[in-house]
């Protein structure tokens, strides 16, 4: 997942977030893992929101 791209909910972001785990550590997060990586997905995307926001406003 080279490529960065921003979901477009919240919800997305962590279902990706989840499925990109799987697929580097060939397996499904344990209770520990899936907090530590919703919590990052969330803090991504919220930032990932926040950029957008002040980009819309710098272009207005």
């Amino acid at each position: 997942m080279s490529e960065h791209h921003h979901a477009h909910t919240k919800a997305e972001a962590i279902h990706e977030a989840i499925e990109h785990f799987a697929e580097e550590h060939h397996h499904q997060p344990d209770a520990h893992e899936k907090l530590r990586v919703v919590s990052d997905a969330i803090k991504t995307w919220e930032h990932g929101e926040v950029e957008a926001m002040h980009t819309g406003k710098a272009a207005a």
